[in-house]
């Protein structure tokens, strides 16, 4: 199958014209320098792709000619100014507007055995958080400290029948709270969806939240909050899943507050036991069945994760300043909806689904012929006397050459062994702090 979905898609939705549109929508006080955003963006995408070491290196290649950075003609010192000037919302609204491009092109092929039908629920979303590596004490407003650092947190929504992420929210306070960051991405989710989550936003201010908004939530139930059962909706004994079904009310033990009607639902079967709470109350729309399997369908967000920090390697930080942590994310994002839509793609080109294959083994093959074939196409521009583009000509009007072709059977997922690895307690965490905790490092998180 070709490759060459990715190499089209990547510039054919993230132009110079979006950038200059996003620039001028969201500046307050900032200036075009010979950095515009468009020339970070792109040195961003180019730099994750090359998976050079450092930001140096890179800067190098771009005065030496490289055809995967842009060609500014400005000192490696005026790069990690505007670095570390340019505040992450400009990264975050070219993000925004890429996405919003690319899902003209982004098939609803994942998770096409969800038995819960689009007539019902249009839209189903994941929602989770997720804390940023550590970074070193390389700011002077942090050298005083010998704690480690996490330069932020991040917050997703992510569509599981589009495979790609539908928001991203970045925040550069390591230790944010996950209900703060809940709200920042909450009026990004459209009416009438369907979200899943884990217990910790199973409370009853996320409830309400939920409720104003017009959507419908499934998460683990909290045993932290106090439930009084109102009527049982239905129960069922078997061998395969046995379940209870009630309606309850959750909250209300504080003074002051009311509790909140939901359904309740606990299910067991061979090997688990689960509890779920939802506000979808009536059966119909949504059986015990359904939730359990839409519960574990939550996963695919830590699995997306899991792409951006190791096989895309955000865990690799290039920049310990809040506001280039929050540009990489940002391109990082970028980069991983650009390849799912190529997986999907190309699975359907393959005649399978997209989770069959693997996502450890198709992206850099994807990013490796990416680099290749602009090499090879640059190349053939600069004889021809065209200026540099970071999309050359050659490359959309030229044939697939065999080694642009992904081999199917290469990139599928390999069945998981038995041997499961056990989460380790890192204690450094404990010892761990965040920039909104150093004095004197407030001024560097506008975001």
């Amino acid at each position: 199958m070709p490759s060459s979905h990715y190499l089209s898609t990547i510039w054919q939705h993230l132009t110079q014209s979006l950038c200059e549109e996003v620039f001028a929508a969201t500046r307050e006080q900032e200036r075009q320098r010979k950095w515009t955003l468009f020339a970070m963006v792109w040195f961003w995408i180019g730099l994750l792709q090359t998976r050079y070491s450092s930001q140096t290196r890179a800067l190098l290649e771009a005065r030496a000619g490289s055809p995967w950075f842009p060609p500014v003609d400005a000192s490696p010192e005026a790069f990690f100014q505007r670095a570390q000037e340019l505040r992450p919302a400009f990264f975050h609204n070219v993000f925004h507007a890429y996405t919003q491009r690319l899902k003209t092109e982004a098939a609803r092929s994942f998770e096409s055995e969800l038995p819960i039908s689009a007539r019902s629920f249009p839209e189903i979303f994941a929602v989770d958080g997720s804390r940023l590596e550590k970074v070193g004490r390389l700011l002077k407003v942090a050298r005083r400290t010998s704690k480690a650092i996490l330069p932020g947190s991040m917050e997703a929504v992510y569509d599981l029948r589009r495979g790609i992420l539908h928001e991203l929210y970045f925040d550069p306070d390591g230790y944010a709270a996950e209900i703060s960051l809940f709200e920042k991405v909450l009026p990004s989710i459209p009416r009438k969806a369907l979200i899943v989550n884990d217990r910790y936003y199973a409370k009853p201010k996320i409830w309400e939240a939920v409720a104003a908004q017009g959507l419908s939530m499934v998460t683990r139930h909290n045993r932290t909050v106090k439930k009084q059962r109102v009527a049982v909706l239905a129960q069922s004994r078997s061998a395969k899943l046995s379940f209870d079904d009630w309606l309850v009310d959750m909250g209300g033990s504080q003074y002051g507050t009311t509790p909140i009607r939901l359904r309740w639902g606990s299910l067991r079967g061979p090997g688990f036991h689960i509890t779920l709470i939802t506000n979808v109350l009536d059966p119909k729309r949504l059986s015990p069945q359904q939730l359990l399997t839409l519960y574990r369908r939550r996963w695919s967000i830590e699995r997306m994760y899991l792409a951006m920090k190791d096989v895309l390697e955000l865990n690799h930080l290039y920049n310990c300043s809040p506001a280039a942590v929050g540009q990489q994310v940002y391109a990082t994002a970028i980069l991983y909806n650009t390849l799912r839509v190529s997986q999907s793609k190309i699975a359907a080109s393959a005649g399978i689904v997209p989770e069959r294959l693997s996502v450890d083994k198709l992206f850099p093959t994807l990013i490796d012929h990416y680099i290749m074939a602009t090499g090879i196409a640059v190349e053939f521009e600069r004889r021809g006397g065209h200026p540099m583009n970071p999309v050359p000509r050659s490359l959309s009007s030229a044939h697939d050459p065999p080694w642009l072709r992904v081999r199917i059977d290469e990139h599928l997922s390999e069945k998981r062994s038995e041997h499961r690895r056990q989460r380790r307690f890192c204690k450094g965490r404990a010892r761990a702090t965040s920039y909104n905790k150093i004095p004197g490092a407030k001024k560097l998180l506008r975001i």
